[in-house]
């Protein structure tokens, strides 16, 4: 969560305004290269916000249905459902009774989604219970045994991530005056972080073992989350990701 210029709580009716106030950042990053997808801002963790995130995930992705995995907030599963699905247009209705307003919505299959509730008691988890929305618990063991990414379904690879994200971003650090005066500054202030997180910073638990005499007095390749996704074939420097071009 990020503020802008005060919290909520401590903006009077009378004075609230767009812009102001508590933000939160949704972000997806993709197991196991670790490549931060999208981050999406808003002042809301609501069921719009949650679809409007799902639907930039789903423009930066191959808009195939993977494997999803968040925390307990409800808003997500609608907007799965949303981004996910197709309508299907209602038969016609013979007879007394009124026909069905909203078309019936048909979920991907391959969609699969679970759910983390960490429960908490004196600032520790003292509980952790996993709910699976979509898919089977079948399809989702043998998606996390390929990833490699640990042996049930966790929420720990994001958790982490937004550690990174703070301290990289001082508009994200608490009880600070760092904090965010622009909404608009704070999403480029994200996206930027995001481009030298995913190509220029090489990640320690990404590196491979060099193999081979042409690498010799070496033994890791360091790599970076865009190399490990495929996107790239070496670290960027901030020189050449500022002069990028589309």
């Amino acid at each position: 969560m990020d503020i802008h210029q005060k919290k909520s709580r401590h903006i009077p009716d009378d004075q609230a305004a767009e812009g102001v106030g508590d933000y939160w950042v949704w972000r997806a990053i993709a197991l196991p290269s670790r490549l931060r997808i999208t981050s999406y801002i808003s002042q809301e963790r609501s069921e719009a916000a949650a679809s409007t995130f799902i639907q930039y995930l789903r423009a930066s992705s191959d808009g195939q249905a993977p494997f999803f995995t968040s925390d307990k907030l409800p808003a997500y599963i609608a907007a799965l459902v949303a981004n996910y699905s197709v309508a299907e247009s209602p038969p016609v209705k013979r007879g007394r009774g009124r026909p069905r307003k909203e078309p019936k919505r048909i979920i991907d299959q391959r969609l699969c989604y679970a759910q983390v509730d960490k429960r908490r008691a004196g600032g520790r988890v003292v509980e952790v219970h996993r709910r699976i929305i979509f898919g089977t618990a079948q399809e989702i063991a043998a998606i996390i045994k390929a990833d490699g990414c640990g042996s049930q379904v966790n929420t720990a690879y994001v958790e982490r991530n937004n550690l990174t994200m703070r301290q990289n971003v001082g508009r994200l650090v608490r009880k600070t005056l760092s904090f965010s005066k622009s909404e608009h500054y704070l999403q480029r202030h994200i996206e930027l972080e995001d481009a030298i997180y995913n190509f220029v910073k090489p990640h320690l638990s990404l590196r491979r073992r060099w193999h081979g005499e042409e690498h010799k007095g070496r033994k890791w390749e360091q790599r970076t989350p865009a190399m490990a996704a495929g996107l790239t074939d070496h670290i960027w420097s901030i020189e050449e990701l500022l002069e990028f071009h589309d």
